[in-house]
């Protein structure tokens, strides 16, 4: 079902979220960043326990990092090129709105993502 395209005042307010978004993203990417020190195999320090909670606690940080960073990325290739903002990449077709107001970084139509999920 084809999509209307972008009003430029909900297409401006998106990019204008996305850019907040952006500026958040970098600072969480920043604090995330700082609590990933290696975690210290000491015992006498810290019980067993509590090593293998620190250091699933470090995965889980380098994961939400690795998962920021590529939310990072994609805000920054919709900001440098908003002209194709609002576009599947997969069919051309425009992405609705809700769509876009739910999941700003979408890059395919539900159709496509449907589809691609249904692989």
């Amino acid at each position: 079902m084809k999509q209307a395209e972008l009003t430029l005042p909900q297409k401006r307010q998106l990019l204008s979220q996305l850019e907040a978004q952006l500026i958040e993203l970098e600072q969480e990417v920043i604090a995330i960043h700082s609590r990933g020190a290696p975690v210290q195999l000491d015992q006498q320090a810290v019980g067993r326990v509590s090593r293998i909670d620190a250091i699933q606690q470090q995965q889980m940080a380098q994961a939400n990092e690795t998962q920021m960073s590529q939310q990072l990325l994609r805000i920054k290739q919709i900001l440098l090129d908003p002209d194709e903002y609002g576009f599947c990449h997969e069919c051309g077709e425009s992405i609705g709105i809700g769509r876009l107001t739910i999941h700003p970084t979408a890059e395919l139509c539900i159709q496509c993502q449907g589809e691609l999920e249904n692989l």
